[in-house]
């Protein structure tokens, strides 16, 4: 295992973005695995990003996570009463002589003295965000940050990763503690093996896949044509409904094969405001998923 401190390696250079490119890191192990809820979200993304293919857009929520970290962390050490400056850690053995694989994890902290971890999380919403909601109702982590501390407990040989979610407003934080398991840690290392064993990880359903089907080619090139047109007649509509609208004066209407008539509608009713509702898990009364299909032009 290789420690290397933020000021040797800082989290966000180009340098630290470079040894990124040669190792599995936990915070893409979601990406692996094919749980992660934001983009990279499959092997392939994830392939595509490391090999300077794609980029990883740095969304408002990334810039707001980043902006307080420093911030988190000072009120956790000073809850602490210890020191967790950011390192990267290196390991290509996975604690296991015969098997090669270079794996990672950036941590936001580590505390050499007794080889404890520490990974924060400034989520927008602070009390309010699902992430804190999720683990004061269940205990529990979001699959894929369990899985990225898990990876990161991997390669520190750690027995204790302190998962901290920080409430910026209210400068309140919410401790989680995570312990290894290691069934997770054989599933992640075959991950990263497999990954590691190919040119090129193979698309899923979700993956953008240039087509090179002729007669997919030929559809898709009529299709984007009537949308195109029927996008100039949909704004033309909008517009001259507008006109008819503003030009009855609230009075219905009937003529040249058109009727308009006004009315009102009910809104639509706002659950998450019912009290009763408070704190009931509603998936249960979801119906079932359906199949949809997105085209746009491009």
């Amino acid at each position: 295992m290789k420690i290397i401190s933020n000021e040797d390696l800082p989290q966000g250079s180009q340098e630290w973005l470079d040894v990124r490119s040669k190792y599995g890191m936990a915070s893409e192990v979601g990406a692996l695995l094919g749980v992660s809820k934001w983009d990279p979200k499959t092997p392939l993304a994830l392939w595509n990003i490391k090999n300077g293919i794609t980029k990883v857009e740095v969304n408002y929520a990334m810039e707001h996570g980043n902006k307080y970290e420093d911030e988190a962390r000072d009120m956790f050490e000073d809850d602490m009463g210890a020191k967790y400056p950011p390192v990267v850690v290196l390991d290509n053995s996975c604690k296991d002589p015969d098997i090669e694989v270079p794996m990672g994890a950036s941590l936001d902290g580590y505390r050499k003295d007794d080889n404890s971890i520490l990974e924060i999380k400034c989520p927008l919403k602070g009390t309010n965000s699902e992430l804190w909601k999720e683990i004061v109702e269940t205990s529990k982590l979001p699959e894929q940050y369990w899985l990225q501390c898990q990876q990161q407990l991997l390669v520190t040989n750690s027995e204790k990763l302190y998962f901290w979610v920080y409430d910026v407003k209210n400068t309140s934080g919410l401790l989680q503690i995570v312990t290894p398991h290691k069934p997770t840690y054989a599933k992640i290392v075959d991950a990263w093996t497999n990954y590691f064993s190919v040119s090129r990880p193979e698309p899923t359903a979700e993956d953008l896949v240039e087509s090179e089907d002729k007669e997919w080619l030929k559809k898709a090139k009529e299709w984007r044509e009537i949308n195109v047109t029927l996008q100039v007649f949909k704004e033309k509509e909008e517009k001259i409904r507008k006109d008819l609208i503003e030009l009855s004066r609230g009075q219905s209407y009937i003529g040249g094969g058109v009727q308009l008539k006004h009315g009102m509608a009910k809104g639509r009713v706002n659950y998450g405001k019912i009290p009763e509702l408070k704190g009931i898990d509603l998936e249960p009364y979801r119906g079932g998923s359906i199949t949809k299909h997105y085209l746009k032009v491009v």
